[in-house]
């Protein structure tokens, strides 16, 4: 199906009749009569009434309009998006939690710099509160954040889901053997310590004391020997080369499944890198939510 037969079949219904849809066109009446036939040859229907008095739509070319429309306006909002590459300062300044920025986000940076040499990357970790106020002051393009953030100048796009689980030192068999340990967590703000602290509290296993760290390597580090427990995705101790020294417990909890929303300034100046670089990430989960939930 091309886009220019349903451009010229919304132009057909905007304009009532073949000849004015030509010249709205700059075509002649044959191409767009053509262009309309193979449209419902294609779609083995017929979208249109012909008469005198003009192009009337049938029951399936009502049905047909709004999806033209959605694929007409896409393919406007791609040109334009590629037009601000050379409109627009070629840079990208990424801000993520650090879990995300060393589990999830290396493939798709490396592959957006080879695709894009001339864009200028920045990236910033930080826990999720400051990655929104550092969106809402202008100081990041895009923020990969844990959870859901609802603001009337954020939007969000889900990019991964990620399945937060308990972990202990390996003489720790089940969650109850716990008892009051020692949680270790990164700083406030970071939506993992956010669920960690809920579901501690839930499951009757608050502990005694709380262990702040600021890295990733720090905090499976104390697990591993047996200093306390923590809550983290499971892809990142399953990629830690602490993994061997450490149990990963499941949870029975229905909300241990935590969006990584990419949060985007709908006030920011247009710059096509940002567009380009979520729907990269996002891909085919590419879901337009004003958006937050859960570093």
């Amino acid at each position: 199906m091309e886009i220019k037969a349903l451009k010229t079949f919304l132009a057909v219904i905007e304009e009532g009749t073949i000849s004015h849809a030509a010249l709205r066109l700059n075509c002649v009446q044959s191409n767009v009569t053509s262009r309309i036939k193979m449209l419902e040859d294609e779609l083995d229907v017929q979208l249109f009434v012909r008469s005198r008095r003009g192009m009337a739509l049938t029951a399936a070319g009502e049905l047909l309009v709004s999806h033209a429309e959605k694929v007409v306006d896409s393919e406007s909002k791609a040109r334009a998006a590629m037009a601000d590459f050379s409109t627009t300062v070629k840079s990208l300044r990424i801000g993520s939690m650090e879990s995300t920025l060393a589990i999830r986000l290396p493939h798709f940076i490396s592959e957006f710099r080879a695709a894009h040499p001339a864009i200028k990357l920045g990236i910033v970790a930080a826990p999720t509160d400051d990655l929104v106020q550092q969106m809402l002051d202008n100081k990041i393009d895009i923020a990969f954040i844990g959870g859901e953030f609802r603001h009337p100048k954020l939007v969000g796009h889900v990019a991964f889901s990620e399945e937060m689980v308990l972990v202990t030192d390996t003489s720790i068999a089940q969650p109850e053997q716990t008892g009051a340990a020692p949680v270790v967590v990164f700083k406030p703000g970071c939506s993992y310590r956010a669920y960690s602290e809920t579901w501690m509290k839930r499951s009757g296993l608050s502990p005694n004391e709380t262990i702040e760290l600021g890295t990733l390597d720090g905090i499976l580090g104390c697990v591993a020997s047996g200093i306390g427990v923590t809550l983290l995705p499971r892809s990142v101790v399953d990629c830690s080369h602490h993994r061997a020294l450490v149990n990963i417990h499941t949870l029975s909890d229905t909300d241990r499944f935590i969006d990584t929303v990419a949060l985007i300034n709908l006030d920011a100046p247009p710059n096509g890198a940002i567009a380009a670089f979520v729907d990269l990430v996002c891909g085919d989960q590419f879901s337009t939510l004003p958006h937050r939930q859960g570093s």
